[in-house]
């Protein structure tokens, strides 16, 4: 009796397949499976599970799996939701060890389906069998000829296999990626329709793929992201082996975000929050779905880049400037070539100017002039990418300056090259894929895919995530799920964030009239200070610049009334009092317990605008110094503080601090969090936190 298959033998290639819920009609979706293997090639046994027939396209059926005698690898249930139970209980008992699951009506159905999911589930593991789906439309494994699926992609009479695998959480794109691929003359190695990955999923498939000889690069099709820490695994580990994985997120807005929920029956994360995620674990993200077809040769046998520069050399000047033009919406720079470069290629007779796009006209399209521009291009130490755009003639005349794009690239392999065709050249981008180059259908797909390069780095290595014990205490004496400004600000100076220093007048108007206030640092600030009120500008809630005693008396008066009229029910505890503080320029400090991926920590511009510009950098948490260094550099609105046109600079590396240290809520029992505004004052003068809010534990988040 043979050993039983490893789970990835089993999944990518199995030796025998039971086809549970064949049908012997070809016009029915549960006979496309069989037809499909069987016209792809694949050379293993097909045991169709039929109770009404005895043959099912010319081979042996059984009533049930029990009934076949022999080792099954992979099971493919194509069964009503009610009949699943049992055709899994029938694959635990008959020792299957993979079982794929294209029924739906589970997790993605709501509770009673999920209940159902798991049921699945805990019988499987049980019995040693492991479980793809439900809601799975199978495997794809085109160089070994394992055409597991219902896809009517599989109905083309050839397939191109490559070297390229995709995991899916969306069945039916890997149709639309196969065939867009065969446009392009790009193929696959293997394809992986996850399902609600009750059991096996994006993370373990992925892990799977890693340590497979047939696979160069791994794409991620995500709606959501689960199993965040073994996600992160993987990751890690296809960095480490030199196998890029590249994601494509559908769901980054609202609407999105709430259809990929319904589809998927997960929780679904914030997009900033997901993509920060991504991001740290090492993988490539791409907005466009040309993108993610063509950037994986962009990537395959490089590293992240040390800069963003670009040199653009073309043949077409409006091609060339479509390009240029595409990339300048990001943060990229157009690199010249040096004048070594000029002088080097003038020695060979070309001349080429020192312009941002090399522009070779149409005298440039000839193999002479075309190939050795773009080799000394790559080899120059002016850039960190090179993108080479040809016009009509990688149409007509792939000869000229399509072939001198292969053989430079494989000549200089250290160089990254991305290829734009101008006209629709079917020919010249398979010739490119076959030779591993990125070639590129539009230019907005070509910018996308170098930012992507370029946003590109290696996993980022988590800080540890330990509170100070002052800060737990403080956290747990505050009563109630959300804090009070007061209390927030102790967790916060508890964690190392410096606070605005203040005094506390009580929630009566009649007993601060009494009061002599005569000892405050005037002018100052006074807002009110109530667990139950986050936004306290729009309730009324604060007042500025005030210059004397009866001044904060008339102010406090009119906090209180102003609170009542728009929050009635909210508990006010009181009146805090700041002096008003000057600085640079204001910042906001955001933390968020993302429900797909946990703890993320946002960086914007401070005050009441944060909200409206978007202009904000996002890590997952903690952070330390130099992280929070670098998301500092993201955000646009902190231009001035950074020395923009000689004006003064903030104390940007004591802002770096505080974020780090605000990240450390991570390690408390916080659902949100946010200092705002935080105060940047001039360099080595340091920041101080002037708002604070706390809401605690994830049940309680906003």
């Amino acid at each position: 009796m043979s050993a039983a298959p490893s789970i990835a033998d089993a999944l990518f290639r199995p030796r025998s397949i039971a086809l549970v819920g064949a049908s012997g009609d070809q016009n029915k979706h549960a006979s496309l499976p069989h037809q499909y293997l069987r016209r792809h090639g694949y050379g293993g046994e097909i045991f169709p599970i039929n109770a009404y027939r005895d043959s099912v396209f010319g081979e042996r059926a059984f009533a049930r799996i029990d009934d076949i005698g022999r080792p099954v690898d992979h099971a493919f249930i194509m069964l009503p939701t009610d009949a699943v139970k049992d055709a899994v209980s029938d694959c635990c008992r008959a020792g299957v060890r993979c079982a794929t699951i294209l029924s739906n009506g589970f997790a993605e159905s709501g509770d009673s389906g999920r209940l159902r999911q798991d049921e699945l589930v805990e019988m499987a593991r049980d019995a040693g069998l492991r479980l793809l789906g439900p809601n799975s439309l199978g495997i794809i494994n085109l160089p070994e000829h394992v055409a597991l699926s219902a896809n009517e992609i599989l109905s083309l009479p050839e397939l191109r296999p490559g070297r390229y695998s995709l995991v899916s959480q969306s069945g039916s794109l890997i149709g639309a990626v196969l065939s867009r691929g065969i446009e392009r003359g790009i193929g696959f190695s293997k394809m992986i329709s996850v399902g609600n990955e009750a059991d096996l999923g994006v993370a373990e498939t992925g892990d799977l793929l890693v340590d497979d000889p047939g696979t160069d690069a791994i794409l991620l099709f995500l709606e959501t992201v689960r199993k965040p820490d073994a996600l992160a695994a993987m990751a890690r580990r296809a960095f480490a082996a030199g196998k890029p994985v590249i994601a494509f997120r559908v769901g980054r807005s609202e609407v999105g975000e709430t259809l990929a929920a319904s589809h998927t029956g997960a929780l679904v994360g914030s997009g900033a929050a997901v993509d920060a995620f991504l991001a740290d674990i090492g993988v490539v993200r791409v907005e466009t779905m040309d993108a993610f077809l063509e950037v994986a040769p962009l990537v395959k046998g490089h590293r992240p880049a040390p800069g963003r520069r670009v040199s653009v050399v073309t043949t077409t000047g409006g091609g060339g400037t479509l390009v240029v033009d595409a990339l300048s919406r990001h943060d990229i720079t157009i690199a010249p070539p040096s004048q070594a470069c000029v002088d080097r290629l003038a020695a060979q007779g070309i001349a080429i100017a020192r312009a941002p796009l090399i522009d070779l006209t149409l005298a440039g399209t000839n193999a002479k002039t075309y190939g050795p521009v773009l080799s000394a291009l790559m080899a120059s130490e002016d850039c960190d990418l090179v993108v080479s755009v040809v016009g009509s003639s990688s149409q007509f005349r792939p000869d000229r300056a399509v072939l001198p794009i292969v053989s430079a690239t494989r000549d200089n392999p250290d160089t990254p090259v991305a290829a734009f065709l101008t006209p629709h050249a079917a020919t010249s981008l398979s010739l490119l894929a076959e030779a591993g180059v990125a070639a590129f259908r539009t230019p907005e797909s070509c910018a996308d895919a170098v930012r992507a390069f370029f946003d590109w780095r290696a996993p980022r290595a988590a800080a540890a995530s330990v509170a100070p014990p002052e800060a737990q205490a403080a956290l747990k004496a505050a009563e109630g799920p959300a804090l009070d400004a007061e209390a927030a600000a102790r967790v916060f100076a508890a964690l190392g964030v410096p606070v605005a220093p203040e005094r506390v007048l009580p929630a009566d108007a009649a007993a601060i009239e009494r009061l002599a206030l005569d000892d405050l640092p005037y002018p100052v600030a006074a807002k009110i200070l109530s667990p139950d009120i986050a936004h306290k500008t729009e309730a009324e809630g604060v007042a500025l610049a005030i210059a004397s005693p009866q001044a904060l008396k008339d102010a406090c008066r009119r906090i209180l009334a102003g609170a009542a009229r728009h929050a009635p029910d909210a508990r006010l505890l009181g009146i805090q009092v700041q002096p008003m503080l000057r600085g640079l320029g204001e910042a906001l400090v955001g933390f968020r317990r993302d429900p797909a991926v946990g703890p993320v920590v946002t960086l914007g511009a401070g005050g009441v605008l944060a909200e409206i510009y978007r202009d904000v950098s996002v890590r997952t948490a903690p952070v330390d110094a130099e992280t929070a260094r670098a998301m500092i550099g993201e955000v646009k609105a902190f231009a001035p503080l950074r020395g923009y046109r000689g004006l003064p600079r903030g104390d940007l590396d004591a802002l770096a601090q505080a974020v780090a240290a605000f990240s450390r809520l991570a390690a408390l029992d916080v659902a949100e969090a946010e200092a705002n505004p935080v105060l940047v004052r001039a360099e080595g003068e340091g920041v101080i936190a002037l708002d604070a809010l706390i809401v605690k534990g994830g049940e309680h988040a906003l």
